[in-house]
């Protein structure tokens, strides 16, 4: 077989770069300020930069206001030592449009001679994706109100708001939580404030009642409005129906019987 030679196989490779999904950049630590020596064509297409416009330049001009100074320590770090790092940080393109990059840097040594290579992905889809979540689970959080503590023996916590599927897996965690610090006897939910998806609500209430009743807790629901009382009633399972009252203190009155 035929040997390409040394030029075919460099242009070869260059194309490879070139053709990749990944941008490309090969930094040289050894020149003043570690500047940019090559970036492949998907770098150019991901930060709006030529490959003219980066030569020789350090590639901290993809930093801006919002990135994270503790990141780039990271990175200094990383490079000072001769490590590999990976992060995700917050860069910009040449039009100024920020876009999460998550970004891989190696030492590699040829010839006696040490490079980095970095590689960027933009991950802005799949970050601004886990903010969402985050900031969903936030509210979720804060629309469930403290339990409270009415009696040594007895805990309370009052709903407000939607009660959605993810809502009520927060409320199953907290209460059995609080059920096994405090060794409560007695949970007392109300939903006098709370609106819901209609089929669901009283299977999820049964499902907190059987968790507690395995931990030897009684689970009482008061605030029970009509539509809440219709659907309880409905319910296909009565030998396991819900102790339902008017008001937090029928339920208190109830349970020191």
């Amino acid at each position: 077989m035929k040997t390409l030679s040394y030029p075919t196989q460099l242009s070869l490779f260059e194309a490879m770069l070139d053709g990749s999904r990944v941008a490309t950049s090969v930094t040289d630590p050894e020149l003043q300020d570690n500047p940019l020596i090559y970036t492949n064509r998907t770098f150019e297409a991901l930060t709006g930069y030529s490959r003219e416009e980066v030569l020789g330049r350090n590639c901290r001009f993809l930093q801006g206001k919002d990135t994270d100074p503790m990141v780039i320590k990271e990175i200094k770090r990383a490079i000072e030592i001769r490590k590999s790092v990976t992060v995700t940080l917050k860069n910009y393109r040449k039009d100024g449009s920020p876009f999460w990059n998550r970004l891989n840097i190696e030492p590699v040594t040829v010839e006696d001679r040490l490079y980095f290579i970095g590689t960027q992905t933009d991950v802005s889809t799949e970050y601004l994706h886990r903010q969402v979540l985050a900031e969903k689970d936030e509210e979720i959080n804060r629309l469930l109100l403290p339990i409270l503590s009415i009696s040594e023996t007895m805990g309370a916590v009052t709903l407000v708001g939607e009660m959605t599927r993810e809502r009520f897996e927060v409320l199953t965690s907290k209460l059995s939580e609080y059920v096994q610090k405090n060794r409560s006897r007695h949970i007392i939910i109300d939903i006098s404030g709370v609106f819901w998806e209609q089929g669901y609500f009283s299977s999820r209430l049964l499902m907190i009642q059987g968790v507690l009743r395995l931990m030897g807790t009684k689970l009482y629901v008061t605030g029970i409005s009509p539509k809440a009382a219709i659907e309880i009633a409905e319910m296909r399972e009565p030998t396991k129906a819900l102790l339902t009252f008017a008001t937090v203190q029928s339920a208190i009155e109830f349970s020191q019987r």
